[in-house]
């Protein structure tokens, strides 16, 4: 049996097309939602036309927006898992073996990879090998990586970088090249099905999202954000997609009404993916600490500005993305020169890395 356990918004993009992969080829799954992103699983769910989970660990409920609420989720499913693991393989797994797919770096990964191998599961880690070399950045995505892919059995790996990663950790599992992120098919996929007849462009011209732990719960971080919009030039109209936990820093740290003041910037709720793909492709430039939005702009030739001090992906560095540092100095360059970072779409080439992850698994189950 080929069970498929996800639950952040993350996870559904990435996952979405080795699920309707699946489907395309008749091949029978499990999906279990782990209620991390509940709130929002749904609209992914509707616009990849996925069926409902099998398994909700959380159903009903909004997503997890605070430390103290992760942390509780956590240690009540890790406790099961230790106490009651026949319980967590017949409710979760519906009492079948077989190999497991999971995803990244959330603390879903974390969950998933311990109730899987404690019901006695292969595990098929997607996205695998990526590193920053540095556990406080991304923090603690690096460490839940480092456990995952030394625990994991199939590790499928987006490039040769990130194979020599896992090579120089001595992971056991066993190394699977794909070529490219499974989001290049998701890139692919809202592109196709979302772009409306005769919607020619965003009217914003910088497109923003700011959600990062080790970002929001920095004053001094956040007010570098605040800064940085403030020197954009006033011509430049921003979209910012604030997350709900960032609105609470921000607000929290007094820095939400400098926000406000600025006159060319724009607060929106979360989009809907396929809006969001939508106006990467349309925008001048993005402005974000997300790993995933990175590797999108690489694939979309759209000039990206990093706010982070280390990055686990290697796709767009040295072409599209500039790493800020939380430097200034590299912020003002990038305004002053985005324009020279422009590159070619990179969407459309290659092969489906997702139709190569479900002809190993089928292989393998």
């Amino acid at each position: 049996m080929i069970h498929v356990f996800i639950g952040t918004k993350a996870q559904y993009i990435k996952t979405a097309p080795v699920i309707l992969e699946l489907e395309k080829r008749g091949i029978a799954y499990n999906l279990i939602d782990s209620g991390q992103h509940s709130g929002i699983a749904y609209t992914y769910r509707r616009f990849f036309r996925l069926r409902e989970p099998d398994a909700a660990m959380r159903a009903g409920k909004d997503d997890i927006k605070t430390f103290f609420t992760a942390f509780s989720w956590l240690c009540k499913f890790f406790l099961l898992g230790i106490f009651f693991p026949k319980r967590m393989w017949r409710d979760l797994f519906k009492g079948k073996g077989g190999i497991c797919i999971i995803h990244g770096d959330t603390p879903t990964t974390l969950l998933s990879i311990f109730l899987a191998k404690r019901a006695g599961l292969l595990v098929a880690h997607l996205e695998s090998g990526l590193r920053s070399h540095n556990i406080f950045h991304p923090f603690p995505e690096e460490i839940i990586r480092i456990i995952t892919m030394y625990c994991a059995d199939y590790l499928f790996v987006p490039g040769n970088s990130y194979a020599e990663n896992l090579k120089k950790m001595g992971c056991k599992g066993a190394l699977i090249q794909i070529g490219q992120n499974t989001n290049v098919d998701s890139i692919r996929y809202a592109l196709q099905h979302y772009m409306p007849a005769g919607k020619k462009g965003t009217s914003y011209q910088v497109l923003m999202s700011i959600h990062r732990f080790e970002t929001i719960y920095s004053r001094k971080r956040l007010a570098f954000v605040v800064e940085l919009i403030s020197r954009i030039p006033r011509d430049k109209k921003i979209l910012f997609c604030i997350h709900p936990p960032t609105e609470v820093r921000l607000r929290k740290y007094k820095l939400f009404s400098l926000l406000q003041a600025q006159p060319n910037l724009f607060l929106s709720p979360l989009l809907e993916y396929p809006d969001f793909v939508f106006h990467q492709s349309q925008v001048e430039y993005i402005i974000t600490d997300g790993g995933s939005i990175q590797e999108e702009s690489y694939y979309l030739g759209i000039p990206c500005l990093v706010l982070r001090k280390r990055t686990e992906r290697y796709e767009g560095i040295g072409e599209n993305v500039c790493l800020s540092g939380f430097n200034l100095g590299k912020v003002e360059w990038f305004i002053r020169n985005y324009g020279q970072l422009k590159r070619e779409r990179r969407v459309e080439m290659g092969v489906s890395p997702s139709a190569i992850i479900v002809e190993k698994i089928e292989e393998l189950a």
